[in-house]
């Protein structure tokens, strides 16, 4: 059996394989699947409890579904979710936010290969800051969905 304390390693190691991969093939497919991989190794009770306060934050996710490109809103949400579950709530409870953040950026780095992609590392303090705060999954989602939906709205063309 592996150590616990190796998993994370090797899981983050495996997600920039799997992004290079995407960045050779464009095929994501790898991508999600480590992403998702915690699910593997957390407890969900606390990580989906919706006894909190701001889990009602998904409720703001709404409006985007219908008003501007309803695909490309539910792709940015599969996104934040997954980032948020494997950044926050996983790779969080073994490292610093700002190493998180680091990591957290250089898939991106790799993917995008220019400055919005270095700049992912702001957002991502803001993402596990509000995390470590409130405990809130659903709120990290929510507002690394918004922010998503935010660039490719009225920021992607500047950075093209």
């Amino acid at each position: 059996m592996m150590n616990n304390k190796l998993i994370p390693i090797f899981l983050y190691i495996a997600l920039i394989i799997s992004t290079l991969i995407y960045k050779i093939t464009n095929l994501p497919y790898f991508v999600y699947a480590i992403l998702l991989s915690p699910i593997l190794f957390i407890d969900f009770k606390p990580v989906f409890s919706y006894s909190k306060k701001y889990d009602l934050s998904i409720i703001f996710i709404l409006p985007f579904l219908f008003i501007y490109e309803p695909l490309q809103a539910l792709n940015n949400l599969f996104i934040a979710f997954s980032e948020e579950l494997f950044f926050r709530v996983y790779l969080l409870s073994y490292f610093s936010n700002f190493l998180t953040s680091i990591l957290f950026t250089i898939p991106h780095i790799i993917i995008y290969q220019d400055l919005h992609s270095i700049l992912t590392f702001f957002p991502s303090l803001f993402y596990g800051f509000v995390y470590q705060k409130t405990k809130s999954f659903s709120l990290a989602v929510v507002l690394h969905f918004l922010s998503n939906e935010f660039y490719v709205a009225f920021l992607s063309e500047i950075f093209k």
